[in-house]
């Protein structure tokens, strides 16, 4: 008797890969806009001196550091996807990529995922990112809870149902 194959939640999982090559990019230049623009205007209200040699000393970290938030966020929530689905909690499941909030459970998950990168953003920053650029531990933790705030994924809680 054949085996029968079951493709429960594929098309996801493929669009993404299909779409994840023409999306770097994009991503990447706009996730490294945002986080300059933070830095310059946070480094003007806080009205620091040098802030193109601050910016150079530290922008690849903050935007490298962050991405990998992103990542491990993004990570954590497809994890979640999948074991909802392999539960059997196929509506949970299919909210957390179509429309988390018309699912709670999708809504728990997602704001836990967006959460867990912000923490991420702040620890990378705060310990790495920020270290040699200021001197200060108050100026390092308070730039990157600015950061951790401002930069979160804030798209993983958006929809992408439009009707």
């Amino acid at each position: 008797m054949k085996k029968q194959v079951r493709l429960y939640n594929m098309i996801m999982p493929l669009w993404l890969l299909l779409a994840m090559p023409a999306m770097w990019l994009p991503t990447l230049a706009g996730n490294f806009i945002i986080d300059s623009a933070v830095l310059m205007i946070l480094l003007k209200i806080k009205k620091k001196e040098g802030k193109k040699q601050i910016w150079k000393s530290c922008i690849l970290k903050v935007w490298a550091f962050g991405m990998l938030s992103d990542i491990i966020g993004g990570a954590v929530l497809v994890g979640l996807d999948l074991l909802l689905d392999a539960l059997g909690a196929h509506k949970a499941s299919s909210a957390i990529m179509l429309n988390p909030w018309v699912n709670p459970i999708a809504a728990v998950c997602v704001i836990l995922c967006m959460a867990l990168s912000s923490v991420f953003i702040y620890l990378f920053d705060s310990r790495v990112s920020f270290k040699k650029t200021f001197d200060e531990e108050s100026d390092r933790r308070q730039f990157a809870l600015y950061f951790a705030i401002i930069t979160t994924p804030w798209l993983f809680a958006s929809s992408i149902v439009v009707w």
